[in-house]
């Protein structure tokens, strides 16, 4: 049997997903780890499972000038520290496992996209929402017509506790600067879902938003301790796991420092409400919501999709799919429970696209360098909309790229 060398380039909560998947496949070997933190990659491998047999490094150009047979890379640095890592992978002709959001600019974004054409190159971007069986059995369901033509969708991503104290309080989430901002880090899955789900790309759009649910308060303490509200607050420190959250989302928390920063006087420059008002080139429409700290029934993400000849609808974390039929005047349920692993059941099918890749050459995934940019685009022109509150236009050019009119 043959075994494929793969590395790791960067080691944070995501990887783990990765590692999992890979140490308890046969003929997957990690070999080779980069991350600047020893503790980080030393966390990745205590929870991952991995056996301690691979190189480590402090920088990901050592890794790659010293292993020189690798079969595939798996890239999970923050944002920002994207591109560069990405394009020298594919400038090597490797298959490359590349965190979402595909680049936290446009400018690095279209690097990339370059960088895959010019070499043939193939990336898997990190949308594990299309691995899970519960957004995978709606796809299948509009693809096969039980819509008739899809006319609008609604869907919400609703985080709970634990991602939220993640967002504001993480060294580079926080930061637009550095993360891309909250709609780019945190839903550029949702922008993907709705155009996988529409079949099209969208043409303008609308967004409005800002910081709402954890505005300054002058009268609270930069930290914790001692503070009035503690004991009350659901955000004291360490933020106990919300019912609708995972085990993928509960692994990225222990990659988290325990800070104990106030949640609400800390310095980020993200917002935690956003909405976002698309029209596609179909003539379809989407309306999508993301607001933080939300719990209870029917947080996390919800979708609705409305065609000529039905409706679908369901929660991701209740994973049952309902679907209307408006002849028949009849709803039918689908089971769309996963393996257990984050993201609904998603995480280790996506983790295991790159096992496909490497003992396929010809195969490339949907979720790809094009997939990653429309998505991204899209996150860029909402806050673009957002910030100067008004409707922006998307042009593409011959070669798929976009402008934001």
């Amino acid at each position: 049997m043959r075994q494929y060398k793969v590395a790791l380039i960067g080691t944070g909560g995501r990887s783990v997903c990765y590692a999992q998947a890979y140490a308890a496949a046969e003929d997957i070997e990690v070999v080779a780890v980069a991350d600047p933190l020893v503790a980080h990659r030393q966390a990745m491998a205590a929870r991952s499972g991995l056996s301690n047999g691979f190189a480590e490094y402090d920088r990901w150009e050592d890794l790659l000038a010293e292993q020189t047979a690798l079969d595939g890379v798996v890239i999970n640095t923050p944002n920002h520290l994207h591109a560069d890592p990405a394009i020298a992978c594919l400038q090597r002709g490797l298959p490359v496992a590349l965190e979402k959001p595909l680049a936290s600019t446009q400018a690095d974004c279209e690097r990339i996209l370059d960088a895959e054409r010019a070499n043939h190159g193939r990336t898997l971007i990190g949308f594990v929402l299309r691995s899970t069986p519960f957004y995978a059995k709606i796809h299948e369901l509009i693809a096969g017509g039980a819509l008739g033509k899809v006319v609008s969708i609604q869907a919400d991503e609703l985080p709970g506790l634990t991602v939220t104290s993640i967002m504001c309080r993480s060294p580079w989430r926080r930061r637009q600067e550095l993360g891309g901002g909250a709609i780019l880090e945190k839903s550029c899955h949702d922008m993907d879902v709705l155009n996988w789900m529409m079949g099209g790309r969208p043409v303008s759009l609308t967004s409005y938003g800002g910081v709402r649910m954890f505005r300054p308060d002058p009268s609270l303490p930069q930290t914790c301790e001692g503070c009035r509200i503690a004991e009350r607050c659901a955000y004291n420190s360490q933020p106990a796991l919300s019912g609708h959250e995972d085990r993928g989302e509960a692994i990225l928390h222990q990659f988290v420092r325990e800070d104990s920063r106030c949640i609400y006087t800390i310095d980020k420059s993200i917002v935690d409400v956003q909405s976002v008002a698309i029209e596609y080139e179909t003539g379809a429409v989407a309306n999508f919501l993301m607001n933080f700290g939300c719990v209870g029934p029917k947080a996390g993400r919800n979708f609705h999709a409305i065609g000529t000849a039905g409706r679908i609808w369901g929660n991701l974390g209740e994973q049952t799919v309902h679907v209307h039929d408006n002849a028949a005047d009849t709803t039918t349920e689908f089971d769309a429970s996963g393996d257990g692993s984050g993201h609904g059941g998603g995480d280790r099918r996506h983790a295991m696209m790159l096992h496909r890749m490497m003992a396929d050459p010809d195969y490339r995934p949907d979720c790809n360098a094009a997939a990653g940019y429309l998505s991204a685009v899209m996150c860029f022109a909402a806050d673009r909309s957002r910030t100067t509150r008004r409707r922006v236009e998307l042009r593409y050019d011959a070669d798929g790229r976009a402008r934001i009119i």
